[in-house]
């Protein structure tokens, strides 16, 4: 090879190593980027470890579940399950010994008395149940073990090296905590995703470890009740003489044994026997017989169910007390998930990458790109049929290495990027000049700040209160799947002539189109007193303007456009934002970001559009404004006031009909103070003023919901936003 082919190696290998060394720093430190690859390892592991198999029948473990067969037959009584007496539970646990359970583990907490302070010591309920459990641990051969919960209260944290910690914790009542054979934690531990793949087999409540449910439970079922942990160390906790494999945090991935047993319809892995079944005693005896038994809800709208790597759309997600009974079923069947080693991932992140600087380094750029792209494949492909070909046996009693192929794929992945680049940039300069010079452009308002002072055309920005607009077409997509390429460009394009127009003729900046979408602010680069009526004006336009171009389009046989439009004023930082060599002027900050939410909160709500709190403060005596909700928008913790823009002041003929503000206004003054019946009666009042409008379809919808299910007195009135 000549010089500058050596160079080109070396330079490739050298990137190629110091990319494999910072994704393999990013792995051991766990770095921020770490949470979002490894949750890409999750997905993959749950795709191709899990759904790939059919369910493996738990042989040791059964459910009595409160399910909503239970709730149902014991509501019109006792109502809620956290009140029924502590006698129904007595005489469920006296059936359940009676059948011959080895152990019964309660998915729940008896935290609070069975019966109220005022009722003094003629309640029975606790002594009750208490003298139950006496009864089950008496029973013959060995009697029924008794396992309670317990759970963490205040101060979670999760440090490299120590188990899951609280600081304080929730016992149940001493009556019942004394008599149980043992006391054990509920806390499955969820991914950032929301899925339970791993569970805490030790946690430390106010300074002391306490082994989980399913560990306890497995030992109780082994009679070995003081022996759930025998010892642990870095990678093992102890139990039954044998080590169960755990992460640095003393958490073991859970090798679930199939899909959510106690769904309707759906055949689960775990035999399942109704709470009420087992108070009328009707139930399978041989179910319970021998085994180890878990109770808890498993009821929808309780919130104790988890996304399960098992889980699908027809089954949903899979009750709390299930990942303890699945859990407890893999401790004594012995059949674990280890995760791979740390050594061995940092070696396999190392190899992988410095093989893609290698073959990026002697071939050309894209024929390079073909055989690193296909060696990639290969990898994932490989990890995909090692991880469903191993699973698929029956045979879960032996372990089974959970391999890392994510990391190391993102560490080729990479590295091909950052080379690949790298060759780009410096062997192929004159496609490189051209598309410069073809993406420097400035916008007016820019250029004539430049024209100013042209030392101001450099990085930096400066924060200061402004107001920002985006727009976006309602269901584009279906807009142009019923088009061609030239025909949708060219509606397009007269469409955002029209609605850019607009925003030049408020004296905005458009920032920038984002496909079919338009953003815009006014506030900079000069100042402007008004900007928050500019900007609401503009959006009051563009749907007018909308509405005058619509005749035109059905005309020539084009779709009609529906938009939404959000507005927010705020501080935001304007300025310069890129290189050196390329830069545009912009806006940012989380004014900003909810600026861009709000349109999409149109879709809730059936607007056009909608402002924040601060442009109504600004606009309220300029413009006809309702406040619309209390909302939590995605990605923000605070609530956030909206309210939707109906038309300026001075434009009479845009005015809502007579009576449609004071009926709006008294059915959400109903609505705010939980008045739901009133509350109805004032939207469908809206309704007989406005029939098309559609907030106050919302608002019924919310009202029926409430007035079934009311939110009782902490509700403060705010709608949580699920996406953007």
């Amino acid at each position: 090879m000549n010089a500058r082919e050596r160079k080109r190696f070396l330079f490739c290998l050298g990137l190629s190593v110091a990319i494999g060394a910072l994704m393999a720093l990013t792995y051991v430190s766990r770095l921020p980027p770490y949470t979002a690859i490894q949750g890409q390892q999750n997905l993959f592991n749950d795709t191709f470890l899990f759904k790939t198999r059919a369910d493996d029948q738990a042989g040791k473990v059964s459910l009595v579940h409160i399910d909503e067969k239970s709730i149902t037959a014991f509501r019109t009584q006792y109502g809620r399950p956290f009140s029924w007496p502590r006698t129904i539970h007595a005489q469920v646990l006296r059936n359940l010994a009676d059948a011959g359970a080895r152990a019964v583990v309660y998915d729940v907490l008896f935290d609070a008395p069975g019966c109220p302070a005022s009722a003094g010591p003629s309640c029975a309920e606790d002594a009750e149940f208490a003298a139950a459990i006496d009864y089950a641990r008496g029973r013959p051969a060995g009697g029924t073990a008794v396992i309670l919960a317990l759970a963490g209260a205040s101060g979670e944290t999760v440090n490299q090296g120590q188990p899951l910690t609280f600081n304080d914790t929730i016992p149940p009542v001493p009556a019942l905590a004394t008599r149980a054979t043992a006391l054990a934690h509920i806390h499955p531990f969820p991914d950032t995703d929301g899925t339970v793949r791993r569970m805490p087999l030790i946690t430390s409540l106010q300074g002391r470890e306490v082994p989980a449910l399913a560990l306890q439970g497995a030992a109780s079922y082994l009679r070995r009740h003081d022996k759930a942990v025998e010892g642990k160390d870095a990678g093992a906790i102890y139990f039954g003489g044998r080590p169960i494999p755990v992460d640095a945090n003393f958490m073991a991935i859970i090798n679930y044994q199939g899909q959510p047993s106690h769904v309707p319809g759906v055949s689960g892995p775990v035999p399942a026997a109704s709470y009420v079944d087992a108070y009328n005693n009707t139930f399978d005896k041989g179910a319970v017989k021998d085994k180890l038994v878990f109770v808890g809800l498993t009821a929808i709208g309780f919130a104790d169910d988890w996304q399960a790597p098992t889980s699908s759309p027809d089954t949903g997600k899979m009750s709390g007390v299930e990942v303890h009974a699945q859990t407890a079923e893999m401790i004594l069947r012995g059949g674990y998930l280890v995760p791979q080693d740390t050594t061995s991932t940092v070696v396999a992140i190392l190899l992988l990458s410095v093989a893609s600087g290698f073959i990026m380094a002697r071939f050309p750029p894209f024929v390079a790109g073909g055989i690193t792209l296909a060696l990639l494949l290969a990898v994932l492909v490989a990890a995909a049929l090692y991880a469903s070909g191993s699973v698929a046996q029956k045979d879960q009693a032996s372990n089974f290495l959970v391999i890392n192929s994510v990391y190391p794929a993102v560490g080729m992945f990479t590295t091909f990027i950052a080379v690949m680049l790298y060759r780009i940039v410096f062997e192929q300069a004159e496609q490189r000049a051209t598309k410069g010079v073809m993406g420097k452009y400035l916008s007016p308002a820019v250029m004539t700040e430049v024209l100013k002072d042209p030392e101001g055309l450099k990085l930096g920005g400066e924060k200061r209160v402004m107001s920002v607009l985006f727009s976006d077409i309602r269901g584009f997509t279906s807009v142009s799947e019923k088009m061609g390429p030239q025909e949708l460009v060219q509606f397009l394009n007269e469409y955002l002539t029209e609605m850019t127009d607009l925003v030049f003729q408020h004296e905005g900046v458009l920032d920038k189109y984002m496909g079919d979408a338009i953003m815009a602010f006014w506030g900079a680069p000069t100042d402007q007193p008004k900007h928050a009526e500019q900007a609401c004006r503009t959006g009051f336009h563009m749907m007018r303007r909308l509405r005058e171009l619509q005749p035109g389009w059905l005309e020539r046989g084009l779709p009609p456009l529906n938009i939404g439009v959000g507005v927010n004023t705020g501080p935001m930082t304007a300025g310069n934002v890129g290189s050196k060599m390329r830069f545009d002027y912009t806006v940012m900050g989380d004014s900003v970001n909810l600026g861009s939410r709000l349109e999409g909160v149109n879709k809730e709500y059936g607007t056009n559009i909608i402002i924040s709190d601060g442009t109504y403060e600004q606009v309220k005596e300029s413009f006809t404004v309702r406040f619309l909700d209390q909302i939590a928008v995605k990605g923000k913790q605070q609530p956030t006031a909206i309210y939707e823009l109906i038309a300026p002041k001075d434009e009479p003929d845009a005015q809502p009909p007579a009576g449609f503000m004071e009926s709006w206004e008294q059915a959400m003054a109903s609505y705010k103070d939980q008045r739901f019946d009133d509350a109805r009666r004032g939207f469908q009042r809206v309704l007989e003023i406005a029939p098309e409008d559609a907030p106050a379809r919302v608002f019924l919808e919310r009202c029926d919901e409430m007035a079934s299910a009311p939110p009782g007195p902490t509700w403060d009135g705010v709608f949580v936003m699920t996406h953007k």
